[in-house]
């Protein structure tokens, strides 16, 4: 039983984010899984991130996957990635959703298998249902409580003008409580609200010049270097609440983050800040994109339904 349901959480993690990866590809020493010079799947990262960007490179050095299997309802499985490159570049063109043809494909493939799903679950016995309902609740509070380590990371986003670059020594994601201690947790209250903590250290940021014959950046002085955050996040499954509470709706946002920091040096020559403009400005652009081809793709969705509920 332990076992299977760990295959599960790993194979489910590893497939998604990995390439080629799976539980039966490690080596196990010591209750521990290590994997070695693994590619991240780029259309998964590229979807994760959410901007119009094109992910050129993600690779991890060392995968180390620390289970206890003795107490998995009482401790974390432990995720720690060292030495990570990812390397991204601006598209030549932000246009980079899905087309119609693929949007309708993809819900009409969402039918399909919620309609046999729906078939399934009918034919299924009531006692199968319940044992279903209890792993999925038991493998939803495992995964709750991941903990993640990222040590070594270097992030790049290239243009021709200019190279930004973000790298920290160490990041750790721990989940807390509401009074934000280091805890096997459980959703809380009546919004089912996860709490996570998030420490960076060691993070430096710096944004160099291209040559404009061809030639690599022309290095410049970071602008931060080498600052420690403390990030809280509180992210909501019912922001408003279940209809039966007397506040009901609530109205809390379904995600919130707080960034906290001792202090952050910053420092930017004329240049920089030219590059930064020109940052800022595509940035901007991307999430205007994002934001028109989601209206896009519900008045598509909307269209479908209104063909097929007339057909």
């Amino acid at each position: 039983m332990t076992e299977a349901l760990v295959q599960s959480i790993l194979n489910r993690f590893l497939q998604k984010y990995l390439k080629n990866v799976t539980t039966e590809h490690a080596t196990v020493w010591g209750g521990q899984l290590v994997f070695k010079n693994v590619e991240l799947r780029l259309d998964v990262l590229q979807e994760e991130v959410g901007l119009p960007v094109v992910i050129q490179r993600g690779f991890v050095q060392e995968l180390k996957v620390f289970l206890p299997l003795a107490n998995l309802l009482r401790e974390p499985i432990q995720f720690t990635f060292s030495n990570v490159e990812v390397v991204a570049r601006r598209p030549e063109t932000l246009d980079v959703a899905r087309s119609p043809s693929a949007l309708s494909k993809t819900n009409a493939k969402g039918k399909s298998g919620a309609s046999s799903q729906n078939e399934q679950d009918k034919t299924d016995e009531d006692g199968a249902q319940k044992e279903e309902g209890w792993m999925r609740s038991l493998l939803s509070r495992i995964a709750l409580n991941l903990r993640v380590e990222v040590r070594n990371v270097v992030i790049k986003y290239c243009t021709d003008e200019y190279v930004s670059c973000v790298s920290w020594k160490r990041l750790t994601v721990e989940p807390t409580n509401s009074m934000w201690q280091h805890v096997f947790a459980d959703l809380e209250g009546p919004t089912r609200a996860a709490f996570k903590e998030i420490v960076v250290e060691d993070i430096t940021w710096c944004l160099d010049a291209v040559d404009a014959g061809g030639g690599g950046p022309r290095f410049q002085p970071p602008l931060f270097n080498r600052e420690r955050m403390r990030i809280r996040v509180i992210a909501r499954k019912l922001p408003d609440g279940p209809p039966s509470h007397p506040g009901y709706p609530l109205g809390l946002p379904m995600t919130q983050v707080h960034i906290r920091s001792e202090k952050v040096c910053l420092t930017m020559s004329r240049s920089q800040l030219e590059m930064m403009v020109r940052l800022v400005e595509e940035l901007d652009a991307m999430i205007t994109e994002i934001k028109r081809n989601k209206r896009r793709h519900l008045s598509h969705a909307e269209s479908l339904d209104t063909a097929a509920a007339a057909a």
